[in-house]
C-alpha cells in the first residue's frame, strides 16, 4: 500500500520534500487524534476515586473541632452554669451529711447570718455552745434539693467546704480564718430586719449567750 508521500511523487504533484513535510503532518495528526481519543479514559484510570466518608468518621472528625465557650448570659451558659452549682450543692450535702452533729437543744441560744442577710438563731446546749465558741464547731449550709438548711458539723470539715465555697460556712471561729463574725450593733440590725428579737445589750450579764457571735477571735 503506498503512502501519503508515495502517492503524491507518483503523481508528479508534489516535490520529494513536500511530499515528506505532507506524510510528517498525516501522522502528527493521527497521533493528536488517538491520544484524544484515549486522554478521558486514561485519566480516569489513573484519577483517584474520591473516598467516602463514613458518618461515624465525620462525628470523630467533629470531635477534633474545638468548641467556643458560650457566652456569659446566654442559654447554654446558664445551662453549664446550673450543671456547676448542682454538682457543688451534691459535693457540699454529702460532706454536711457524712459529719453533721446532732443538734443538742438548750437554753444557749447563738445568732448567725445567713448568706441573703437575715439573722437565725439556734437554740443549744450549754456544752455544744462550748465547742461553738472555741471553735470546735462550725455552722454551715446544707443544700438540700428544696431548701437550704444548716447544720453543725466538726471545724475541719467546715474547712473543707470553705475551700469549696465561702458562702456555705456561716459561722467559723478559728484564728486566720474567721468566718460570720457579728457586732452587737450588727446583731441588733439583723434582728430588726428579720423581725428577731435579741437580748438587750447594755449589760453581758443580762444575757451572755445572746452575744456569743460576738466572741474574741481565734
Amino acid at each position: 500500500m503506498l503512502s501519503l508521500k508515495d502517492k503524491l511523487l507518483k503523481a508528479g504533484l508534489v516535490s520529494e520534500e513536500a511530499a515528506k513535510k505532507a506524510e510528517a503532518e498525516k501522522e502528527a495528526t493521527q497521533k493528536a487524534a488517538q491520544q484524544r481519543a484515549r486522554g478521558p479514559v486514561a485519566a480516569s484510570a489513573k484519577a483517584p476515586m474520591p473516598r467516602r466518608e463514613s458518618p461515624a468518621a465525620r462525628l470523630e472528625e467533629n470531635r477534633h473541632v474545638p468548641k467556643f465557650a458560650p457566652l456569659p448570659g446566654s442559654k447554654a451558659w446558664n445551662q453549664e452554669e446550673a450543671r456547676k452549682q448542682q454538682a457543688l450543692d451534691k459535693q457540699l450535702r454529702e460532706l454536711v451529711l457524712a459529719a453533721q452533729v446532732t443538734l443538742e437543744p438548750g437554753d444557749r441560744v447563738f445568732h448567725f447570718q445567713t448568706r441573703k442577710g437575715k439573722l437565725r438563731r439556734l437554740e443549744l446546749s450549754a456544752a455544744q455552745g462550748a465547742l461553738l465558741e472555741e471553735g470546735k464547731l462550725a455552722v454551715v449550709e446544707r443544700p438540700d434539693p428544696a431548701q437550704i438548711e444548716h447544720a453543725l458539723v466538726p471545724v475541719e470539715v467546715a474547712e473543707k467546704m470553705l475551700a469549696l465555697s465561702e458562702r456555705a460556712v456561716r459561722f467559723l471561729n478559728k484564728a486566720g480564718n474567721n468566718v460570720g463574725f457579728l457586732s452587737e450593733e450588727e446583731i441588733h440590725q439583723r434582728a430588726v430586719e428579720t423581725a428577731v428579737k435579741p437580748a438587750a445589750a447594755s449589760t453581758e450579764a443580762e444575757a451572755p449567750a445572746e452575744v456569743w457571735v460576738t466572741i474574741k477571735r481565734g
